[in-house]
């Protein structure tokens, strides 16, 4: 049985992508405990062992957890979605900035998952553009999560927020978003639930691929900034670009002399960063597909001649992916796929 929800998102990816005092008190409370390294506190982490204390491996080293996390708070908007896919009991997360057109909600929660979050309960911990992690301690949690890159990412006061629970990191750039629900899964003890939506999502790629119809040759995938100074080409490693060759597309690939351009950040594994002299350059694709797209990316692809002159777009080979699919979760994941079955129907 399909689950559906509705979402939306924007690609202003510029705008998106952009201490604790004394000891804490809360800390002698703590159900589990992190660290980077330890290794002797647990079960050795098989994802569906059940046990608890579990090790689980995180992309900052090895995390213990002596029981089953009961109140979670997020660091990540992005992780966010993943946490209340699997049922995670997530009582606070980050936001983006409130009620922006095609990507939050009025607490800036992202849409894709704001019914879930509203049902939840879930409280506003703080906005990324001024995050206060110390806002953390007051819901007690036994377990943070934080993105170890990109614009929601606290992995400089990793250490000041292991002083309030355990912290579990995900790299989600270089990462399937399935990896990432299993890996939240995993840490929380809500195995099945991942099965259950991953195995949603496989039927529901199955039927998709079933009805569309892949375009020849090869296709770059792309995302617009929307601040006008380039675009990010999406590498093998992007959750979108992966939803794709599962669906059979042929990706165009990255020139090494784009790969240079990383001004976004040269740790990030799921886009190079493209400068408007090297739009052409590094999207060789004979088709193009614009990820999360709102009215600005469309116009900026048909009307900026660092676009529209590209042989794709005067050929008429560009597809949009509505602003949802900015971030990949189960949610979003869905939305892109039906947009794939209408863009690409037989």
């Amino acid at each position: 049985m399909r689950i559906r929800h509705s979402a939306q998102q924007n690609t202003r990816s510029r705008r998106r992508l952009g201490a604790i005092a004394g000891a804490i008190l809360v800390a002698a409370t703590l159900s589990a405990c992190a660290s980077g390294g330890q290794g002797d506190a647990g079960e050795a982490s098989g994802g569906t062992s059940g046990g608890w204390p579990r090790t689980i491996q995180t992309s900052d080293g090895k995390l213990t957890l002596k029981e089953q996390p009961k109140v979670i708070v997020s660091t990540s908007t992005t992780l966010t979605g993943s946490a209340l896919a699997v049922g995670a009991p997530v009582v606070a997360s980050a936001s983006t900035s409130p009620n922006i057109d095609g990507l939050s909600d009025d607490q800036g929660f992202f849409n894709q998952w704001s019914k879930e979050a509203k049902a939840a309960k879930v409280k506003k911990l703080y906005e990324n553009a001024s995050p206060n992690i110390e806002n953390a301690v007051e819901y007690a949690p036994d377990l943070i999560l934080v993105s170890k890159n990109s614009g929601d990412s606290q992995m400089d006061s990793v250490a000041q927020l292991r002083k309030i629970a355990p912290v579990l990191v995900i790299d989600y750039s270089g990462e399937s978003w399935q990896d990432v629900t299993r890996t939240i899964a995993e840490a929380t003890g809500h195995e099945s639930q991942a099965k259950e939506v991953i195995s949603d999502y496989e039927q529901h790629l199955a039927d998709v691929k079933k009805r569309i119809a892949v375009p020849q040759g090869t296709t770059s995938a792309l995302m617009v900034f929307g601040d006008g100074s380039g675009a990010a080409a999406l590498t093998k490693d992007s959750p979108h670009v992966q939803i794709l060759q599962e669906l059979g597309f042929r990706m165009a690939q990255i020139p090494d002399s784009v790969k240079g351009d990383t001004s976004m950040g040269a740790d990030r594994k799921d886009i190079v960063n493209l400068s408007m002299e090297n739009i052409q350059k590094g999207l060789t694709g004979d088709n193009w597909l614009v990820v999360s797209a709102d009215k600005l990316a469309h116009d900026t692809v048909a009307k900026n001649p660092a676009f529209s002159t590209a042989p794709a777009v005067e050929a008429g080979k560009v597809q949009y992916t509505p602003g949802e699919t900015f971030r990949l979760d189960y949610y979003s994941a869905g939305m892109m796929l039906d947009s794939l079955a209408k863009s690409y129907a037989k």
